[in-house]
């Protein structure tokens, strides 16, 4: 049936984003806390194919991921989905997610269930306790919740900015980043966009991000933007946040004015503002655009053989990519000449 119906071109899928939370996860550190990454599988004639992995979140037993899973529901089959979380080891931190070996990792624990026992939630969330690999219960839970796509190919390039933020740390000033949210039908926040993470800086600047239609869905839908202090052991503290949709982030640029962030559950309105430097909406042109256009493509591969910059997962390596955001001293350079109109290769 299904090759009959790929032959007459239909289509009977409705594509879905997957979005990926988990609780009370073990802890395998000594000195600090698990680095968990989740990875998705479909079931297809009992053997496992891999969907999709998520991004590690540093020192969390309660990681919130931003990475979505992309699959096709097909109400008339049954889609067996398993879901496993890893410890990842430190020193495979700057390791493409891609090419990082599971078997050296901590397991912490895998879930079970059909495609369609999420869909058919109210709300399109279910939440599965976790178990070791011989099906004993762990301790844990992992939360699944799943969303239509949207087919629009619109986004929005957005840069903020905040002034007067309060002050989390004793010795020194906050460290802030933004978290941004994407509000369901029940109020479950889904986290689609994050920023880098600002040093010592109650003011800070961050570097514009893009948030596409996919993402925020609509322009009226509402969003949570939470600004967090940035902690290295993982426990981020909440300086603000704010509710707000697209179409009212484009009236604030367009104002000119600071949106007030709110204490925790919108109880104290506080000083701390969100500031817009950048709207600009755009439509994102897919591959075939280009090549049905005439754009022509040359392929060229550099390789460098250097090592004489040291480890690149050592802070001291100048190719370091650190976990806050900051750029290495490469980047940093890149950036320079970027500004003066040159490119580094």
């Amino acid at each position: 049936v299904d090759h009959f119906f790929q032959g007459q071109a239909l289509r009977l899928y409705t594509p879905l984003e997957l979005s990926f939370s988990a609780s009370k996860l073990r802890n395998m550190d000594a000195l600090s806390k698990s680095d968990p990454m989740l990875v998705v599988y479909t079931k297809m004639d009992g053997r496992l194919e891999e969907i999709g992995r998520t991004e590690v979140i540093l020192n969390s037993l309660e990681p919130l991921w931003i990475t979505k899973a992309m699959i096709n529901y097909q109400f008339e089959i049954v889609q067996p989905l398993v879901f496993r979380i890893y410890d990842v080891d430190t020193k495979y931190h700057n390791t493409p997610l891609k090419t990082l070996n599971l078997a050296q990792q901590d397991f912490l624990g895998e879930a079970f269930c059909n495609l369609s026992e999420i869909v058919t939630k109210f709300n399109h969330s279910l939440t599965l306790n976790l178990r070791n690999g011989s099906g004993h219960a762990l301790q844990g839970t992992v939360t699944v919740h799943a969303e239509e796509t949207a087919s629009s190919r619109m986004a929005v390039d957005m840069q903020f900015h905040c002034l007067n933020l309060d002050n989390k740390d004793t010795f020194s000033k906050s460290d802030p980043f933004l978290r941004v949210s994407r509000l369901s039908e029940s109020a479950v926040a889904i986290p689609i966009c994050k920023t880098e993470v600002i040093k010592n800086n109650l003011n800070p600047v961050w570097r514009p991000i893009t948030l596409t239609s996919q993402q925020y869905s609509s322009k009226d839908d509402p969003l949570l933007v939470e600004c967090f202090d940035f902690d290295a052991s993982g426990n981020h503290e909440l300086i603000g946040s704010l509710q707000t949709t697209i179409a009212q982030l484009e009236n604030l640029y367009n104002s000119k004015a600071g949106a007030n962030f709110y204490s925790h559950k919108g109880q104290k309105k506080l000083k701390g503002q969100l500031f817009l430097d950048k709207f600009q909406e755009k439509v994102q042109h897919t591959f075939l655009d280009y090549i049905s256009s005439g754009f022509e493509l040359n392929f060229m591969v550099a390789v460098d053989f250097t090592a004489s910059n040291g480890d690149p997962r050592v802070p001291q390596s100048l190719h370091y990519i650190d976990p806050s955001g900051r750029p290495n001293s490469y980047q940093q350079v890149s950036n320079f000449l970027t500004l003066l109109g040159y490119s580094l290769n």
